[in-house]
């Protein structure tokens, strides 16, 4: 009976040690994770104009509408001046700037071949709007934009613990539903077929997430190649308009030589 009381006496010194040991790791962990949401919730709060690459994806789909804009003019007079919509040498080395600064890794994985098909139809204008890469960019951006909502509220129901700012919590709060409402009617753009303007929609909504830390770095790898995706379907776009018309594309570089 000694012997099992003093194994039983040992395996509770053992455990207090045990506890004891990891008890400061707990609580440092526990203050490294407040501090960690304080800070999320103060840089959110503190962002007040959309973050570069939503601003570069907003310019690039004003320069995909107007391309659209311009197709449809030609569509409808082949002979119309519509340079103002589909060679403006502004736009194309905006699209030049927007898929350089957000191409992939050089050495990440090889992108396939676009199937422009559509756009080489004889005697048939090409339209933005009749390309299928189109309508799996909007799904992507709206699948990137509902997770970056859902993060963010998470950081937020966390905040509601380690952070007495309840006006700040409150403005968060009312940005995130807007923004839902936002995402959701941009999504029934798109469900009723007009998913350029659906695009255009995704490109306005008002997140106040910033691209670095927490939440928002986790989706800006997504939000990068979804804008080299945007630019780069653009300049084909634009190059496609040109050998319809018989002519070439005009860069910034060659209207300024």
């Amino acid at each position: 009976m000694e012997n099992v009381l003093w194994a039983l006496a040992v395996a509770l010194a053992v455990a207090l040690l045990v506890t004891a040991g990891t008890w400061p790791i707990a609580v440092r962990r526990r203050r490294e994770h407040a501090a960690l949401v304080r800070d999320a919730v103060a840089r959110m709060c503190a962002q007040d104009r959309p973050t570069r690459l939503c601003r570069l994806a907003r310019d690039v789909v004003e320069v995909l509408v107007r391309q659209d804009q311009g197709a449809e003019v030609l569509g409808r007079t082949p002979d119309a001046d519509v340079d103002r919509l589909v060679n403006r040498a502004e736009d194309a080395a905006l699209l030049v700037s927007a898929e350089a600064v957000s191409a992939p890794h050089p050495l990440g994985r090889k992108q396939k071949r676009p199937d422009d098909s559509t756009w080489q139809v004889a005697g048939k204008v090409p339209r933005v709007a009749d390309h299928d890469e189109l309508t799996d960019l909007c799904a992507r951006m709206r699948g990137t934009a509902r997770r970056r909502i859902a993060r963010a509220r998470l950081v937020l129901a966390q905040a509601e613990r380690v952070t007495e700012d309840e006006q700040c919590r409150e403005r968060l709060r009312v940005a995130f539903e807007h923004a839902d409402e936002q995402v959701r009617a941009a999504g029934d753009l798109a469900d009723a077929g007009d998913v350029l303007a659906a695009l255009r929609a995704l490109t306005r909504v008002e997140l106040p997430v910033p691209e670095d830390g927490v939440p928002g770095q986790a989706d800006t790898p997504d939000l990068r190649a979804q804008v080299n995706a945007l630019a780069r379907l653009a300049l084909r776009h634009l190059a496609a308009v040109a050998a319809h018309r018989g002519g070439r594309l005009v860069t910034g570089a060659e209207e300024g030589s």
